[in-house]
C-alpha cells in the first residue's frame, strides 16, 4: 500500500487546487487602520472534524484575480474574537494560519472576514472579495 508522508499529504491538501472559493459581496465597508478598509460581510468555510482534540489550520490563498492587496481574518461562528489573522498578501499569495482545537466531530466551521489595502482597484472602500481556502490537521 502507497503511503504519503505527512509533509507530503499537507502539501497535496494544502494546494490551492483542491481548495474551496469563498466568493463574498460586501453590503458595505468602512475605513479601518491607517491604508485599509473592512468589509462588513463574512464568508463561511465548512470542513469535517476527527473530534476537539485534532488541532487545525488554513491554508489561505489571496486569488490571482484580485486587484489590491488582502488580509483575512480567522472567527469562530457567534464569537466576534478573532482568532487569527494573514500579514498583508498579494495577490496568489498564500499564508497557513492555526486556529487551534475544539471542533467537531463531524461539521465544523470558521468565518472569514477581509480587510482590503488601499491601492489597485481599492479606492477607500472595498466591493468584494475571494478567497482559495483549506482546513487541514496539523501533522
Amino acid at each position: 500500500m502507497f503511503r504519503l508522508s505527512a509533509v507530503a499529504t499537507l502539501a497535496l491538501f494544502a494546494s490551492p487546487a483542491l481548495a474551496e472559493r469563498i466568493e463574498v459581496t460586501c453590503a458595505s465597508s468602512s475605513p479601518y487602520i491607517s491604508d485599509t478598509t473592512i468589509c462588513d460581510t463574512l464568508g463561511t468555510l465548512s470542513f469535517q472534524s476527527d473530534g476537539p482534540e485534532v488541532q487545525f489550520f488554513l491554508a489561505l490563498t489571496a486569488p490571482a484575480s484580485h486587484c489590491s492587496d488582502v488580509s483575512y481574518i480567522l472567527y469562530r461562528p457567534g464569537n466576534p474574537n478573532a482568532i487569527g489573522f494573514t500579514t498583508r498578501q498579494a495577490p496568489g499569495e498564500t499564508q497557513n494560519i492555526g486556529i487551534g482545537t475544539g471542533f467537531g466531530p463531524g461539521e465544523a466551521k470558521i468565518d472569514i472576514g477581509a480587510i482590503g489595502y488601499v491601492g489597485g482597484c481599492n479606492t477607500g472602500a472595498i466591493g468584494s472579495w475571494a478567497v482559495e481556502v483549506n482546513a487541514a490537521p496539523v501533522p
